[in-house]
């Protein structure tokens, strides 16, 4: 019996992956390309296709398996081999990939849930501090943009610019927000320290490999 080396993807059938799939314990990433996407796909299925495949921004969802597939199981070892050379552990792939999954009878979709625009901006995970304010902290509490500048001492400007994404959360402003919603002092601040690595990430990362050697490579 072959023994697994560190670069080995972890198989899944796809009876053990719909097992996870109907308890919702996984996030499952389709590596095809959007056209094969649009054609047919896993519902719920997050597209990241290998041609664009960066390692650096796959999600890391505290508390679900991640599980890539493709057409029949062949770019998704190969995406899987990538992010363990990045250091991600504990990667599965489905073997047969959806050709397995239809052959077990198993749902598809045959258009997305909303149209995919293959000029539309990326999928983001870390949402902007805006969004995070005004749909987990003002909405539930009923609070208007201008009552929460008067309850936090600050210009209605500063709050309206923070939820259109016009302006960055500021250290005094997340001190501010911090105390009124009693959350760590720097919890809005980190928001947008992730929501801006993110973005640059995806508009700079491939640029940024390309231009600068790590230090210990030059050794």
């Amino acid at each position: 019996m072959l023994q697994k080396t560190p670069l080995d993807v972890t198989p899944a059938s796809v009876e053990t992956v719909k097992q996870w799939y109907d308890r919702n314990d996984i996030l499952l990433v389709d590596v095809r390309e959007v056209s094969e996407f649009e054609k047919e796909h896993i519902p719920g299925a997050l597209l990241l296709p290998l041609s664009g495949f960066d390692p650096e921004l796959f999600p890391v969802l505290e508390g679900k398996k991640v599980v890539l597939y493709c057409a029949i199981g062949k770019r998704s070892e190969a995406a899987g081999k990538m992010l363990l050379n990045e250091g991600h552990l504990d990667v599965v792939h489905m073997t047969g990939g959806l050709k397995a999954w239809k052959a077990a009878g198993y749902e598809v979709e045959d258009l997305p849930p909303a149209p995919v625009d293959k000029a539309a901006e990326p999928a983001f995970l870390c949402p902007a501090p805006g969004d995070v304010l005004r749909d987990e902290y003002m909405a539930p509490l009923g609070i208007g943009a201008g009552e929460l500048a008067g309850r936090i001492s600050v210009g209605d400007a500063a709050v309206r610019g923070v939820l259109s994404g016009e302006l960055p959360v500021s250290a005094e402003l997340s001190l501010r927000l911090a105390r009124f919603f009693s959350t760590a002092g720097d919890f809005w601040l980190r928001l947008q320290m992730e929501h801006d690595l993110e973005r640059a990430r995806h508009a700079l990362g491939g640029t940024i490999r390309r231009d600068i050697t790590p230090r210990c490579a030059l050794c």
